[in-house]
């Protein structure tokens, strides 16, 4: 690690929980820096120089102040990224907000009926930044009313290939983390996935027309994630055969840890529902 601090873009519905916990168990937590919750915006709206450079990873859904060179606090910081297919990462989101109800927009959500085409379309204050070309504004670095989306797609693209030191993509989430941890030296990558929704047990899907309309109103995230996932394939094709040997590996490792994690889980989950001796929140991490 160097003492510039890297910095997850996190998007909503990429993956990033998942992220945070591969970051968490390489780092000690004295060097990490997590602004999720209102409160801890707060608590670190500003910090001194000292501080910033004894950290090693920020993350939290923040925006970069400055995209080239990649900054926040106004110094520099190691950027990186994961993208999603533009419609099925707003669709993810939309049902997370509306099912969690620790998400502070789930009563509003649930209180005035929102459909998923009325949280793309939607100009109200609370939701109009939400739907509508998200990944492209927060990669140029434009607003909503900048209106030459365009332009703001060819800064986004240039941004995302010159200035960040990685992105991967989410669908191909084992590739990109294993491809990260080369890029940078991290040690542990072994993980279970955090934070995944269920569909089978959300009862609506998107229709076609909602489809069509997340398309219309998401056209320029729709050309950014095609851009980055070919950029991305060529370079892990250039990785070449030693890279595939050590992916092969590592998703083998993975996989029977993810294996014995979840029987243990069962177990223990049995247990508790038998005993009271035992306290098993549902985000246990074996």
């Amino acid at each position: 690690m160097t003492n510039t601090p890297l910095f997850f873009l996190h998007f909503p519905r990429t993956a990033g929980t998942t992220v945070d916990d591969i970051f968490f168990n390489n780092i000690p937590e004295n060097q990490i820096l997590k602004i999720y919750s209102r409160d801890e915006f707060n608590r670190n709206r500003f910090i001194d120089e000292t501080e910033f450079y004894n950290l090693q990873y920020i993350t939290g859904h923040l925006l970069l102040s400055s995209l080239n060179p990649t900054q926040i606090y106004g110094r520099n910081v190691r950027a990186f990224t994961f993208l999603r297919n533009p419609v099925k990462r707003l669709y993810s989101e939309y049902i997370f907000l509306k099912t969690w109800k620790e998400q502070h927009l789930y009563e509003y959500l649930n209180t005035h009926s929102v459909s998923f085409t009325q949280y793309i379309t939607s100009t109200e204050k609370i939701l109009k930044y939400r739907g509508k070309n998200f990944m492209t504004r927060c990669l140029s670095g434009d607003s909503l009313e900048n209106g030459n989306i365009k332009e703001s797609l060819e800064k986004a693209k240039s941004n995302l290939k010159n200035s960040f030191i990685f992105f991967g993509i989410q669908e191909r989430f084992m590739e990109s983390i294993f491809a990260l941890s080369k890029k940078i030296g991290l040690k542990n990558i072994i993980h279970q996935k955090r934070n995944a929704l269920n569909y089978s047990s959300i009862p609506e899907k998107i229709s076609p027309e909602e489809e069509e309309i997340a398309r219309e109103y998401n056209s320029a995230d729709i050309e950014l994630y095609n851009f980055a996932r070919d950029i991305f394939e060529k370079r892990i094709k250039a990785e070449g055969a030693a890279f595939q040997a050590g992916l092969k590996n590592y998703l083998l490792i993975n996989s029977k840890f993810q294996n014995i994690s979840n029987l243990l889980y069962k177990k223990a989950h049995s247990a508790q529902n038998n005993s009271q001796s035992i306290n098993l929140p549902k985000n246990t991490n074996w």
